[in-house]
């Protein structure tokens, strides 16, 4: 069966674009590497959408991030749900550069937390862009092996039986 090999990107909506875009070209470092500018059309499920800029954000490996820039008045909507849960955690190569990328975003005005050791898995710091966007910069400071996932599936099991029988 095949199954997907990496992230192509995520994207949200800017609330200030050009915020955006000095966010994650300076303060972060990535390319800007596509911009797609779209007139008023239909979405996928017949919903007619106001017109957009998409741009991406690229990371060395092609991954990127990217944000639209929607035209128009709009409601926001909060989802319900915890903000801590919701983020997305970009990779660096080492514990240094963690902590030289917290260095970068503290001088671009970013406020940052952390670093946080978790668990002596990952070596992380955390921050959020203009647009509210929880991220989490991190290393993974030691491999997952087959036993981290045979213990995993114990670990979901165990949470699993506990939620059914709301003891969590």
């Amino acid at each position: 069966m095949p199954a997907p090999t990496r992230t192509n990107h995520i994207a949200f909506q800017a609330l200030d674009m050009p915020a955006t875009h000095e966010f994650w070209t300076r303060a972060v470092g990535l390319k800007f590497s596509h911009a797609v500018r779209e007139e008023a059309r239909e979405t996928s499920n017949g919903e007619k959408m106001n017109p957009f800029l998409h741009v991406f954000y690229a990371m060395p490996s092609g991954e990127a991030i990217a944000f639209f820039d929607v035209a128009g008045e709009y409601e926001r909507k909060p989802d319900g749900l915890e903000w801590w849960a919701k983020h997305v955690a970009l990779q660096v190569d080492s514990v240094d550069d963690v902590h030289a990328m917290k260095q970068q975003l503290t001088e671009h005005g970013v406020a940052v937390r952390g670093p946080v050791d978790h668990d002596g898995v990952w070596y992380s710091i955390y921050c959020f862009d203009p647009n509210g966007v929880h991220l989490e910069v991190t290393c993974q400071t030691q491999p997952i092996t087959d036993a981290d996932a045979a213990n995993a599936e114990q670990v979901y099991a165990t949470w699993m039986a506990d939620r059914a029988a709301q003891r969590v």
